[in-house]
């Protein structure tokens, strides 16, 4: 390193010259992407809704007995407690339009890579996928409660929060309020509870939660600069440090062999002098 400087003096500037001008470049980048975003959130309401289940009867063998109840709004989240269900009796539950989508893992803390914005027409095989299909049904292994989950809206934000890409404000406005209005519709839903024992009148009362959306602002996305700056400097003298680990790791060690080698020759002269 030292032979190399003595050979090019520049280069201690030019490094130097050269991390300044990454740096410059660095923060035209995070101030452009802060100052002219094309990204923007839209926050939406994350309300959870009580439904009124209206029982439809039991058939003639009191094996079967269905209610009914209905969604408005944009809705994300259905969840469908039954209690006091025996082991091998069926739950089904049935959307009057369109499709729905389940999946027996979803909102179990035990997930592992679970997304219900894929199929499996994507080739995404290796996650946990959600099934969309108009019916949904779930046989219980066990006594006590059974609780169905599923979701109606995958496109829809379901933690309030979304991200969208247009080129101003008022076309994300736009956007946000349409993917909003387009899922405002009415849904009936029937469940249907299949025993393996007979059902007496008001045994079962199914327990109906839903979270639904409405849009309440939409603001552009802004990252703070100086804390960007400065990540960007950090990683920028992280990766010249990496760099010069390697040239100066060699210098040391051959400084360390030269001062070695020095001493080696010093304790012989010393020693021929010695015996003269």
């Amino acid at each position: 390193m030292k032979k190399a400087l003595a050979q090019n003096p520049n280069m201690l500037r030019t490094m130097i010259g050269l991390g300044l001008t990454l740096i410059i470049i660095l923060s035209y980048a995070v101030y452009g992407a802060t100052m002219d975003s094309s990204y923007y959130l839209y926050n939406t309401s994350n309300e959870s809704v009580e439904h009124n289940v209206t029982n439809q009867g039991i058939t003639d063998d009191n094996s079967t007995q269905t209610w009914t109840f209905s969604t408005f709004k944009a809705t994300t989240w259905l969840n469908v407690s039954i209690a006091g269900i025996e082991s091998g009796d069926t739950i089904s539950i049935e959307v009057s339009d369109g499709v729905w989508y389940h999946h027996e893992m979803l909102g179990s803390e035990d997930a592992d890579r679970f997304s219900c914005r894929q199929n499996n027409e994507q080739n995404y095989e290796e996650y946990n996928v959600c099934t969309a299909a108009k019916t949904h049904s779930i046989t219980a292994e066990n006594d006590g409660n059974l609780t169905f989950r599923g979701i109606v809206h995958p496109e829809l934000p379901m933690g309030g929060l979304g991200t969208l890409f247009a080129d101003s404000m008022g076309e994300a406005q736009e956007a946000s309020s349409d993917l909003i209005s387009r899922h405002n519709r009415t849904l009936t839903w029937t469940i249907t509870l299949d025993s393996t024992d007979t059902i007496r009148v008001d045994e079962f009362s199914p327990h109906v939660q839903s979270t639904t959306h409405d849009l309440e602002s939409v603001e552009t996305f802004k990252v703070d600069p100086v804390e960007e700056m400065l990540w960007s400097i950090a990683a920028l003298i992280g990766c010249f440090s990496l760099a010069l680990v390697i040239p100066l790791t060699i210098y040391f060690a051959a400084r360390a062999k030269e001062m070695r080698e020095n001493k080696v020759r010093e304790a012989a002269l010393q020693k021929m002098s010695t015996e003269d």
